[in-house]
């Protein structure tokens, strides 16, 4: 059995029969597609643009609803900083200061001191560009912290300055030590400390905790009572006369020298050396200096701490006292010109080139 072949010649016919009617239809099928790609905007940038404005909403509304999501973490940030502050408003903040610093000058024995308060200084936000709407300028107008000047006077021993110095940086609110002063008074036995630090706060935004001093911080001032035990502004009193075997071999005039001394001065006559020799290695020079009244080379004699001042034409033992070179002292001795550096002692010496000798 064999297939059957179309009928080519029949379909056509039927074709020219029916043509004008195919033609509608295929016309219509295009000008369906061709409405529905121009709906779609295939044909043009704007939905191109269409797509960039959306993806630009979209990660704006992610950000925001990032950012609130945030805003709890940020806002006990903001909280743990104004738990170190003193209120929330100017007058608070001021009484506080001011209640404080006194308290700790009462505490540490001082009669003798003043708190006072200055001026207050707004500090806006650092990050005004960031505000760029109009509905955003009043946030970014808004004060982000006000700052409250505040001078400490006080004068006692030295020893308890320093304490209040130490219980100062100790308070535990937020503060910041803007400058230091000590002039001391009379011997400085006593020295008057000014203290001007800055305190700041957040207005409106309240502690959440009572502020007290940690007693363990406060108990460390022990750990530095050597140092608060030191007094640099006392003036030493005048040095101790030296030993009788030592007086013996110096000129009172080392220890208590002439008003206007000069090289030409004729020195005073040797002392014979006491038995033994001169201890030469017991002096140590520590200090040079060259002032309106000439040249100065400053001793000390390092078992008993006797110190002496010697001027050109000053002998010590065998050495004559002449000059001072940069951080020497040049002597005469009967070898010859020397010179012995400060912080050495009389038997380190160095040899003086072509320099005679007065011996």
């Amino acid at each position: 059995m064999t297939r059957a072949r179309p009928d080519f010649s029949a379909l056509a016919r039927h074709a020219r029969k029916h043509w004008f009617a195919g033609a509608i239809g295929a016309g219509v099928v295009a000008a369906i597609a061709t409405g529905y790609l121009m709906g779609e905007r295939r044909f043009s940038n704007e939905r191109v643009e269409t797509l960039k404005e959306i993806d630009t909403y979209v990660s704006f509304l992610s950000d925001a609803s990032s950012k609130v999501k945030a805003r709890p973490e940020l806002d006990k940030k903001l909280q743990s900083m104004a738990n170190l502050m003193l209120g929330p408003s100017l007058e608070t903040v001021d009484s506080e200061v001011r209640r404080r610093l006194n308290r700790a000058c009462e505490e540490l024995g001082l009669n003798d001191f003043s708190v006072t308060t200055g001026t207050s200084v707004g500090r806006p936000t650092p990050a005004k560009k960031e505000f760029r709407t109009p509905e955003a300028r009043r946030l970014r107008d808004e004060i982000d912290f006000m700052e409250v000047q505040a001078t400490v006077m006080a004068s006692g021993p030295v020893d308890k300055i320093y304490r209040l110095l130490f219980r100062i940086d100790a308070e535990p609110w937020i503060k910041r030590i803007e400058s230091l002063r000590f002039n001391p008074t009379g011997d400085g036995q006593f020295v008057r400390m000014t203290v001007k630090l800055t305190t700041p706060f957040m207005p409106g935004t309240s502690s959440k905790v009572t502020l007290a001093l940690d007693p363990a911080r406060l108990q460390q001032a022990d750990r530095y009572a050597a140092l608060f035990s030191s007094n640099p502004f006392r003036i030493p009193p005048p040095p101790p006369m030296p030993p009788a075997s030592i007086a013996a071999n110096v000129n009172p005039a080392v220890a208590t020298p002439a008003a206007n001394p000069s090289p030409e001065t004729a020195p005073p006559p040797p002392v014979p050396t006491p038995p033994g020799g001169f201890p030469y290695g017991e002096w140590q020079i520590t200090g040079i200096v060259e002032g309106p009244a000439g040249p100065e080379a400053w001793l000390r004699h390092v078992p008993t701490g006797t110190n002496l001042a010697l001027q050109p034409g000053s002998p010590v033992g065998e050495l004559v006292f002449r000059r001072v070179e940069y951080d020497f002292a040049v002597f005469d001795s009967p070898s010859g010109a020397c010179r012995i550096q400060v912080g050495t002692n009389l038997t380190q010496r160095s040899a003086v080139v072509g320099t005679a000798s007065n011996g």
